[in-house]
């Protein structure tokens, strides 16, 4: 390999290291975005309970619409933790993960370990 082929091949390198920082970035910034939206929602959330304890109703279907938009950020959250996870793997030189039966298992929440209640 000559000396210009081996500059290229480290120029190519370190240009995708630093489109996978850059990329890992970008998700790190919509993930602040996302946790910035749910702790909004959370508050909302919040003020609409306080204001039913005080006795006054709260708008029909107010906190579905909080209760889900929370749910629906913490699903937000948890793809794009996958995502700086998978890209930081990769740019430490580990290589993309492998979805098999032991990602699967991590992903999965643990089963129900109460014993139902006696009859």
């Amino acid at each position: 390999m000559s000396l210009m082929d081996r500059v290229a091949a480290g120029l190519e390198s370190l240009g995708k290291r630093a489109n996978q920082a850059l990329d890992e970035g970008k998700l790190r910034v919509e993930l602040m975005g996302t946790r910035r939206r749910m702790d909004a929602a959370a508050r909302d959330l919040g003020y609409v309970t306080y204001r039913q304890a005080k006795g006054q109703p709260a708008p029909d279907g107010e906190v579905a619409a909080l209760t889900r938009r929370i749910a629906d950020g913490e699903a937000e959250v948890a793809r794009i933790q996958a995502a700086i996870d998978k890209l930081a793997s990769e740019r430490r030189g580990a290589g993309p993960t492998q979805d098999g039966p032991a990602a699967t298992d991590a992903a999965s929440p643990p089963p129900d370990q109460t014993e139902p209640p006696a009859a």
